[in-house]
């Protein structure tokens, strides 16, 4: 049987979708996981009893690698951004073609970077700085003009982006976030309502799988209106833009891809529908956390096997015709003023209403939020089907009426 190292951290597939998918490939995973890790110290006694587990805690990246191919893998792939570098080791040490190099996971990691070759290709000019220390921020801010976005050089899942309408409050948000690292900043796309319609997002993520240089669109999903600053409320498919939108996001997104020198793996492109076209937010070398739910509900598509098979060198199918109404996944974000959560009322409500099929809320009195977190302080998630996008906006509202969250505040 063919074994295949899986880099597991924090937004990586669940263990049932990582467990599915290796069955219906008839490959071992070899879970690859840090037990220094909050997120793995929590689940790792049922890690330990699906899989079998690589503890690369406390060992140099280069050491962990030679320990993971010394169990005999023949592929590496990851689903989280933070597991990036480790499985680009573990491709180099194997020799594998199959995975992100070590040079295209760097470009990955790094939202500048990012910026500078897709400019360097005309595909987009985005006015940016890096700041490393607060001495850059008026610099930085002169480059981009305000208002604007800074957010970490290295970031992922919206974690501590912050938009900026003054140079006080820029320099106010670098003081604050610069001890965990360097921030990028960026002019402020401004998005169109009119693309998607006014009662959706603004922005829309192109999923491709990436088969030797080839790029094999998967879909585009739609996404809810941001909460403020910038954090994600939900996802959908199929998305509001019309077929000449769809084609375009999907045409700059392929560009995107293949400027950053992806060869392969599953990946993730967002993109800003402004009045002038889609305008590219970043890459992401794996798969959105949301999508393989998503395409799993909407398609009966598994973007997890997609990704297995890629990381095996095996091209995949992409997924057939949709069926009917709308898949959905509600986001529940604390408010920015939030420090912790006293109870939430209505949660038993929600499975009454139609187009509810599952509720996720794990958190309880106590546990401690933070809006800076993004896609890592959510509360839970409502996951569906409607029959189409407006009812898709009418449940939203009953959702929102009915679970009501309790926080404890402070003055920001």
């Amino acid at each position: 049987m063919r074994r295949l190292a899986v880099a597991y951290e924090q937004g990586s597939a669940g263990p049932a979708e990582l467990s599915a998918a290796a069955r219906a490939l008839g490959v071992e995973p070899v879970l690859v996981v840090d037990s220094a890790s909050a997120h793995v110290a929590q689940v790792l006694p049922a890690l330990r009893r699906r899989f079998t587990l690589v503890d690369t805690a406390g060992a140099p990246t280069a050491e962990a690698a030679a320990e993971v191919v010394a169990t005999g893998v023949h592929g590496v792939v990851t689903f989280s951004d933070l597991c990036l570098p480790i499985a680009a080791a573990v491709a180099e040490r194997l020799g594998t073609p199959h995975w992100h190099s070590a040079a295209v996971t760097a470009v990955l990691q790094d939202k500048a970077a990012q910026r500078e070759a897709f400019a360097a290709r005309g595909l987009d000019v985005v006015r940016h700085a890096v700041i490393t220390s607060e001495s850059d921020v008026d610099g930085a801010i002169a480059a981009t003009g305000l208002p604007a976005v800074l957010k970490p050089a290295g970031g992922t899942g919206g974690l501590r982006v912050t938009g900026v309408e003054s140079l006080d409050a820029a320099r106010e948000t670098a003081r604050r976030f610069l001890p965990d690292g360097p921030l990028v900043a960026e002019e402020l796309l401004v998005g169109d309502p009119g693309v998607a319609g006014p009662e959706f997002g603004d922005y829309v993520s192109v999923e491709a799988a990436v088969h030797e240089g080839r790029v094999l669109p998967l879909g585009v999903v739609g996404k809810l209106p941001l909460a403020r600053p910038f954090r994600e409320r939900g996802f959908f498919v199929p998305s509001t833009v019309d077929q000449a939108t769809t084609a375009r996001v999907v045409e700059v997104a392929e560009a995107a891809v293949l400027a950053l020198g992806i060869r392969t793996g599953i990946v993730h492109t967002e993109l800003k529908l402004t009045a002038a076209g889609p305008r590219l937010i970043e890459v992401n070398g794996r798969a959105g956390g949301h999508v393989p739910d998503l395409f799993d509900r909407a398609f009966g598509y598994s973007v997890v096997e997609a990704a297995f098979r890629l990381a095996l060198g095996e091209a995949p199918a992409p997924p057939e015709q949709a069926g009917a109404g709308v898949i959905y996944q509600y986001v529940f974000l604390p408010p920015t003023d939030a420090t912790a959560v006293e109870g939430v009322d209505g949660l038993a409500d929600l499975h009454a209403l139609a187009g509810v099929d599952l509720v996720d809320v794990r958190v309880g009195p106590g546990h401690e939020v933070a809006w800076h977190g993004g896609a890592f302080s959510r509360l839970g998630k409502v996951y569906g089907r409607v029959p189409d996008h407006s009812a898709l906006t009418e449940l939203v509202v009953r959702i929102e009426d009915t679970a009501k969250f309790r926080f404890t505040r402070t003055c920001q």
